[in-house]
């Protein structure tokens, strides 16, 4: 006898399903419409390109969940859920096409497997639903909020899956139970022996009602995502795919010299103020967002108990526009201009008596632009460019920051670097040291920038002249800019000042036109991120290395004749040279060439899920208001590690690591050393 079943066992009128269906299929659309409607609200952005870069995106972090998979628990059962689903419809749609193809599809071996596996993943589906509900009732992670939608979602999903093991149960108890056949649906074997004692005639009644309750309420569900916390399941994959291809920490350049040519009174928009500032992409972000709590986790402002939480803020961003966002569509449709409309505020300082804004001016000055809440996100949301676009709106339209800020702009704009009490010159380090001047007209392979820390900063001058000294061991032909060298501008960009970034930018480029500028090499990842990211779009044509990039190359030729190994030592990395531009192999070829064999260790927060510093987005210029520093929490791992070195490749994380050790660490029990330095002391012996 061939193992199959009849479809519409006990049940007469079963096509009906098929309208409630496509009720459910309408309410969805029309879900997703209501907000493809808000996302209309934003300016244009370009995120059709790469295609299939985009779809193979899709199926990594979307449909194979990578980034969910890093966290083991959580991450597994998310996956596992997912799985589920899917398996079950598609089992669903299997029967659907049977019935309309007459094609006996669900018949023999392949009914079996079909059985097999549709039952064991409503099994494993409901073991996945446990994990959440014992993570949100008892073990309540402080990122992971819990709020009635999401018991309602994990509630409807519950009852849905026992709903189809008791009608399974039922038919098997009527038909099957007792024959080879039924083990094979093991979720519905054990529920036909829990209803076996039932009379048929009853268990007919409830395969029956069970059946058509069970249909409508898939489908209410399923009309239900589209108005629900569940709607990251239709927007989470499409974020994945419109997702940004570039460098996580490049953010958005607005031609401003041209536009205030344009309309000098456009100053009165710059940046961000209101939420129709925002580009279609940034508002599509808020309805991606899965509350999963995950940026909240890693963000380093977060963990010092800043008022800053990337959760929160793309929530209450998505709050301020649903409550905002008909009325500016209604004014569109009725050609009235849209921008006259008061509205509430989209950013304040909480002032009593002011009417409450969405984001707190407090909330956006604690980002670091570190990126950790972008590369833990699951759906690819993108928090600082929004962060920074709100920034640009209080510094360049209304002048609002704290004061060590305005001091370091105005460091920048008076004497081209940000380092205001610095006394000495661009030129001071190089005392002692035979290195070639471009502004001598001594031209060289590379250009080695020095950068404002590097030259003004004395801890840091100890870096770029061991620098030198491994360049010159190795031969390497370069030059330095020496006094013409000027600010990138990235610390004015991230704190929102891009008139002034601009500036610098225009300037640095045509000094290096001037000098035919081709190759450059640079110790700081803000300037190399900035170089190799950024300046690109202002015209900028020439090759950038991180100095540790080039160091590993110069070891790998054997042109640097190392004498002396360190014992145990581990390597921070630095969020702008390793999250934002993916470098994380060069570092350690350095630190394995000057450590001994099996000294190098990994920190607990390594590579891409590295603990910032605390020093990006300007705050290497601001007092930290938090009651523990990231640089503190920083180093405390440090600590927890057992490295006696701390290996550091970024100016900014030797500063704050550096005094972070001056509070923990005063009997200096762990040294601090940027890889130059180490590779400069393996050359001396």
């Amino acid at each position: 006898m061939t193992a199959t079943r009849e479809i519409y066992w006990n049940i007469e009128g079963g096509g009906w399903i098929y309208l409630l269906a496509a009720l459910a299929g309408v309410a969805l659309v029309l879900g997703v419409l209501r907000h493809v409607q808000r996302w209309r609200l934003g300016a244009p952005a370009a995120r059709w390109d790469r295609l299939w870069e985009r779809l193979r995106g899709v199926a990594v972090d979307a449909v194979a969940q990578r980034r969910l998979r890093g966290v083991r628990i959580p991450g597994g059962a998310h996956f596992t859920l997912s799985v589920s689903f899917v398996l079950l419809f598609v089992a669903s749609l299997l029967i659907a096409v049977q019935e309309w193809s007459g094609w006996h599809l669900l018949a023999g071996p392949f009914y079996l497997g079909y059985s097999l596996v549709s039952d064991s993943a409503g099994l494993v589906g409901l073991v996945a639903l446990g994990v959440f509900a014992w993570r949100r009732a008892v073990t309540r992670p402080a990122h992971l909020p819990t709020r009635r939608g999401d018991w309602l979602a994990l509630g409807f999903l519950f009852v849905l899956y026992v709903q189809g093991f008791l009608i399974e149960g039922a038919r098997i108890a009527v038909t099957e139970l007792g024959q080879p056949l039924a083990y094979w649906s093991p979720g519905g074997w054990l529920a036909a022996h829990a209803l076996a004692g039932l009379h048929p005639g009853t268990l007919r009644a409830l395969h029956r009602a069970g059946w058509w309750l069970h249909a409508a309420s898939a489908f209410v569900f399923l009309g239900w995502i589209g108005h629900s916390k569940l709607d990251h399941l239709v927007y989470g994959p499409l974020n994945v795919f419109l997702r940004n291809l570039g460098s996580s920490g490049t953010l958005a350049h607005p031609d401003i010299e041209a536009t205030l040519e344009r309309d000098p009174d456009a100053l009165a928009t710059l940046g961000v103020g209101r939420v129709d500032g925002f580009s279609w992409k940034d508002l599509a972000d808020l309805d991606a967002c899965t509350q999963c709590g995950r940026c909240e986790a890693v963000c380093p402002a977060s963990l010092s108990g800043s008022v800053l939480s990337p959760r929160k803020l793309i929530l209450d961003l998505k709050q301020h526009r649903d409550a905002v966002g008909p009325s500016l569509l209604a004014a569109r449709s009725r050609g009235d201009d849209a921008g006259a409309l008061e509205l509430p505020p989209l950013v304040g300082d909480g002032a009593p008596g002011a009417a409450a804004p969405a984001v707190l001016d407090a909330e956006l000055w604690d980002c670091r632009t570190c990126g950790a809440c972008q590369q833990a996100c699951p759906v690819h949301i993108e928090h600082v460019p929004k962060i920074v676009d709100m920034r640009r709106h209080l510094v360049m339209t209304e002048s609002r920051l704290g004061d060590e800020a305005q001091q370091m702009l105005r460091s920048l704009e008076d004497r081209g670097h940000p380092w205001r009490g610095s006394s000495l010159d661009r030129e001071a380090w190089l005392q002692g040291l035979d290195v070639k001047l471009l502004r001598r007209g001594e031209r060289a392979e590379w250009l080695l920038w020095v950068g404002c820390t590097g030259a003004l900063v004395d801890r840091n001058v100890q870096v770029t002249r061991a620098l030198v000294r491994v360049l010159q061991a190795a031969g390497v032909d370069f030059t330095v800019l020496g006094s013409e060298e000027r600010c990138t501008g990235d610390p004015a960009r991230r704190v929102g000042d891009e008139l002034t970034f601009q500036s610098c930018v225009r300037s640095n480029l045509e000094a290096f036109v001037r000098h035919g500028v081709e190759r450059v090499v640079a110790s700081c990842p803000h300037c190399l991120h900035a170089f190799r990211n950024e300046y690109p779009a202002f015209g900028a044509r020439f090759e950038v290395r991180h100095h540790t990039e080039l160091i590993a190359e110069l070891i790998a030729q054997g042109r640097l004749p190392l004498r002396r190994r360190i014992g145990s030592v581990a390597f921070h990395d630095p969020c702008y040279l390793g999250r934002h531009n993916g470098v994380f192999d060069a570092p350690r070829a350095v630190l394995d060439a000057v450590a001994e064999e099996g000294a190098p260790v990994e920190l607990a927060r390594s590579r891409e899920r590295s603990l910032c510093c605390g020093a990006g987005g300007g705050h290497a210029w601001m007092a930290s208001p938090a009651p523990r520093r990231p640089s503190h929490l920083r180093f405390a791992e440090v600590q927890a590690s057992g490295a006696e070195t701390l290996a550091l490749g970024c100016p900014f994380c030797l500063q704050m690591l550096e005094d972070a050790r001056n509070t923990l660490d005063p009997e200096r029990r762990v040294r601090t050393a940027d890889l130059a330095e180490l590779v400069a002391e393996a050359l001396e012996g």
